[in-house]
């Protein structure tokens, strides 16, 4: 049985403006948001890669739980598959960070196929070692969004109200969000563990060769951010995501979400390799609460990238005064990969992992 949160309106009404500017519909509503004076210059992989290193693609979103039965029945139930495990975990930077404090933990991660995504969704679960669990709150820094776009609204959500799930929208159901430019409905949750996710049945749907037997047809991953300048020399000049002019929420919508005194803006980025476009979205004049958790933490999120030329992106991490989280600062190497873990500025585990 659902709950509905006392925070609904606020999410709700950020949940619309960042879907107006998703990669699926057409452009951001006009009365919903204006572009920021000025122009931000575009980050581009040439000023991250400088020939030695490159993010090649997303590998996982990963989400860290204390207990599989809560969550992992839930996403399988709604449409993704189960590729792997519940299994050892293993070959992990996350891991292998547990075990510096906590010799004898041990990991189980459950790995799912996102369906016209290149990247995987995992969750993963520790045993042996104490983790402080916390919860999620959209706008908080370091906090990520799985938003999963469906072809059926009605089914997802009768399923997903079988479970412990919060929903955060108004009146606790999918809203139309773009009428009367067209059907684009959506809802956003918070899972048994408190991670946000979303459902979106897009008025404008994207072609797509994912079958017509499944539901989900795509999935993303959004990221909140504490400071965009900084934030931008760690996405776009390490890792060379592209990004896009960020948008500013109009004061209509903040007065909707009931934040006045705030202010929300919100603009597209490209990961390098790809198919998806993400969103990077920040908030001020809101109290926030910038998480850097440990890696058993539940609550705690991770994004897994799959790297080449990893000591010298190391190096540039270092350099520019990014913080490295795996003990020593130093890159474990197993046989047939290498692997290290950084903190974005704010506050999310970044797993690197290079294959050998």
């Amino acid at each position: 049985m659902y709950k509905v949160s006392s925070s609904s309106l606020l999410l709700f009404t950020s949940s619309i403006f960042l879907m107006a500017c998703s990669g699926e519909q057409e452009t951001a509503a006009p009365e919903m948001a204006t572009s920021q004076a000025g122009s931000e210059q575009s980050m581009s992989m040439d000023d991250a890669a400088t020939g030695e290193f490159s993010m090649l693609q997303p590998r996982a979103l990963i989400h860290v739980v204390a207990d599989f039965d809560n969550s992992m029945n839930l996403y399988r139930d709604i449409g993704l598959e189960i590729i792997a495990g519940p299994e050892p975990l293993a070959y992990s930077a996350l891991l292998d960070q547990v075990q510096t404090s906590a010799p004898g933990a041990l990991g189980s991660v459950v790995t799912y196929d996102i369906p016209g995504s290149e990247m995987d969704f995992q969750l993963i679960e520790f045993a042996g070692v104490e983790g402080n669990a916390f919860s999620q709150r959209l706008y908080d820094p370091g906090v990520t969004r799985f938003s999963i776009s469906l072809r059926d609204m009605e089914t997802a959500f009768e399923i997903a109200n079988r479970y412990d799930i919060i929903v955060d929208t108004t009146g606790g159901e999918p809203v139309f969000t773009q009428r009367p430019r067209n059907e684009t409905q959506a809802v956003m949750m918070r899972d048994p563990d408190g991670f946000v996710f979303e459902f979106i049945q897009s008025g404008n749907p994207i072609e797509t060769d994912v079958p017509e037997s499944s539901n989900i047809y795509n999935a993303r991953s959004s990221l909140a951010l504490e400071d965009r300048a900084r934030a931008m020399e760690f996405y776009g000049g390490i890792l060379g995501f592209e990004a896009s002019d960020p948008n500013t929420v109009a004061d209509a919508v903040l007065l909707l979400e009931g934040t006045p005194d705030a202010v929300a803006s919100t603009g597209r980025t490209q990961p390098p390799g790809s198919t998806n476009v993400w969103f990077f979205w920040e908030f001020s004049g809101i109290e926030r609460t910038k998480h850097s958790p440990a890696p058993q933490d539940p609550g705690a999120s991770a994004i897994s990238i799959l790297v080449e030329g990893l000591p010298a992106m190391l190096d540039a991490i270092k350099q520019d005064g990014f913080e490295v989280v795996t003990e020593n600062g130093e890159i474990v190497e197993y046989a047939d990969r290498q692997v290290v873990l950084v903190r974005s500025p704010d506050g999310l585990l970044v797993e690197l992992v290079e294959t050998l």
